[in-house]
């Protein structure tokens, strides 16, 4: 039992802060999980009781202790977890890309997790909250963690859930949740579908019923696999998952269609133990086919769409012409960046290929350039070095625990370790620094022009500066995606966001007013942060074409383009529109 006063505790660093709780560092490989006032701390007392005697799974990240504060339980003490993250990192190519996991790495990863699922089970242990955001990997490694909100069969029941990943058999008559190990069979096999394929099986637009939710679909057993899947549209940039064996995607059918509620590990397991590379799709598939499954011609699930580029524009229809290709290039990171095959990070500058230069990529580090390519940003969840051309390290900044940052033109934007939202100003004489002062899990941004947006995120409640003004904005769930956009044409801030039950809500930001807030809006950008806004109009790519929507006249309008799929980013240009796309960027004009 670690004992300590209220004023001890507070002094040690702070890594990070949730609506439950507050994580200090504790040595060199602990940390200490403190409550708030607001969390039901008696039963917190019996459960971390309960907990600290369990016999876990070596990937769990179990209380070592409990901590009292002031003669009062407080929180608990456990193993400190470096690198990790969260399972929804791994449905995103982006970051697949730039980490270097291919479908092999991601199945051996759930197989994993099943495993110490399944021994968690036979314990009696309930996690509850089974979903893409509650499960985090280290490298390659699944690990388990906020076992203070699990429960015991028959003896404590789960804290939390997440709508989108709970059987539809776990609803009471009066809306509370029935938590059973037989249900979490379900949870986890939504899960696992989701990173083994990249999409939720209840995701896609169902043709007869295209305004029914996901979670909807769940209760009425209509998935992506089974009976209505030929009325269902699927996004193009979803890849084949004709490479799982047949006999795990017929259990997923009977698992999300036809009520059964089985454990899958050993099916994993065969999956993960019996793959082979087709180098023609470089991918892995199940082995115990004859051939690759892809390359054969009876598959019926189509790969990801070839892309044709109109080199020469129609009578007076749009021009579409690349911006910039190279033959190493993997996955655009950006305007002046690209991660090459050989796993560099690569600044570029189209008008002028001698600016040309390359720094290798390492697991868990991130690299970003300024806009003249002067400087790189080095980065991992705690730390940004910046380096000049000569490979000189010229600064290093601390940062709040995995907080996000931006880079425009010489200027970086973090949030130190105070949670104080800084400016730096990057010159030859040395870095001025600008705070725009403590915020509370600050999602933010900032326009060319400098105009800045900033949102601390507290539970249920966001205190949202823009255009020098600040707005109070009342929220309820976790935030699972987001994009802020500035439109210099108006004026105004985009804030658009989906919950982890799927719904969207945007909110534009006017002069001192709220000038649109409203959940009727959805979109196709995936990622979120796809989207740009121009003209007080919202442009969202979607497959072949991309759409306007105007949210204060409720007009949309589409624009044809075949290179554009759901998966571009939109960047209006003031003559068109910059499509970036996994391997090329485009004007379109």
């Amino acid at each position: 039992m670690l004992e300590m006063r209220r004023s001890q505790l507070e002094s040690l660093p702070q890594i990070t802060e949730g609506g439950e709780a507050i994580i200090y560092a504790h040595g060199r490989n602990e940390v200490i999980k403190a409550f708030k006032p607001n969390v039901n701390l008696g039963n917190k007392e019996k459960k971390v009781a309960k907990f600290l005697t369990a016999r876990f799974p070596a990937n769990v990240a179990k209380p070592l202790q409990m901590l009292m504060v002031n003669g009062r339980f407080a929180g608990y003490v456990m193993q400190r977890i470096d690198g990790a993250e969260d399972f929804h990192q791994f449905t995103k190519k982006k970051f697949l890309a730039t980490s270097g996991f291919s479908n092999k790495d991601i199945a051996e990863l759930v197989w994993q997790a099943s495993v110490s699922i399944k021994s968690l089970h036979e314990n009696g242990i309930l996690i509850g909250d089974i979903s893409d955001n509650n499960l985090v990997a280290v490298g390659k490694n699944p690990f388990f963690i906020d076992v203070d909100s699990w429960g015991v069969q028959g003896m404590f029941s789960p804290d939390a859930y997440t709508e989108l990943f709970t059987c539809p058999d776990s609803y009471a008559p009066n809306g509370s949740i029935c938590f059973s190990l037989d249900s979490e069979n379900y949870n986890f096999a939504v899960l696992a579908f989701n990173m083994l394929t990249r999409i939720h099986p209840f995701f896609g637009v169902h043709d007869k019923a295209p305004n029914m939710s996901p979670v909807e679909r769940m209760k009425s057993r209509i998935s992506i696999l089974g009976k209505e899947k030929e009325h269902i549209k699927i996004p193009k940039i979803i890849p084949s998952w004709k490479w799982i064996s047949p006999d795990l995607e017929q259990t997923f059918i009977d698992i999300f269609e036809n009520g059964k509620r089985v454990d899958i590990s050993d099916l994993l397991g065969d999956l993960v133990g019996n793959m082979k590379y087709c180098k023609q799709h470089d991918i892995y598939y199940y082995g115990k086919y004859k051939e690759c499954p892809l390359c054969n011609t009876t598959a019926t699930v189509i790969t990801a769409p070839i892309v044709v580029v109109a080199q020469k524009p129609t009578s007076g229809g749009p021009r579409i012409s690349v911006y910039f290709a190279a033959q190493d290039c993997k996955f655009i990171l950006g305007l002046h960046q690209y991660l090459s095959t050989n796993g560099e990070v690569v600044y570029f500058e189209p008008t002028n290929p001698s600016l040309t230069r390359g720094i290798p990529l390492s697991y868990g580090k991130k690299i970003d350039f300024s806009d003249d390519g002067k400087y790189a940003f080095i980065s991992t969840d705690e730390q940004t070095q910046i380096v000049d051309k000569s490979g000189k390290v010229i600064s290093s900044i601390d940062r709040y625990f995995k907080s996000s940052y931006s880079i425009r033109g010489n200027e970086f934007f973090y949030v130190d370790k105070g949670s104080n939202v800084i400016k730096l100003a990057i010159t030859d004489r040395g870095n001025v620094a600008q705070s725009f002062g403590k915020q509370y899990n600050p999602l933010f941004d900032i326009a060319d022009n400098g105009e800045v947006f900033i949102a601390s995120m507290y539970p249920q409640k966001a205190i949202i500066y823009a255009n020098h003004y600040n707005f109070e904005v009342l929220y309820d769930g976790k935030i699972k995606e987001y994009a802020i956009k500035y439109d210099p044409v108006s004026k105004c801030w985009l804030f658009v966001y989906q919950l982890a039950n799927g719904k969207y809500r945007t909110m534009v930001f006017g002069d001192k007013k709220v000038l649109y807030d409203d959940d009727v809006l959805t979109y196709n950008a995936t990622p979120l942060s796809g989207i740009c806004f121009y003209g007080n109009t919202i442009y969202d790519p979607a497959n072949g074409k991309f759409i306007g929507v105007n949210p204060h006249t409720n007009k949309a309008k589409e624009f044809a383009c075949d290179v554009v799929t759901e998966s571009s980013k939109l960047e209006f240009t003031g003559r068109g529109f910059r499509i970036y796309n996994d391997d090329k960027i485009y004007n379109f004009s």
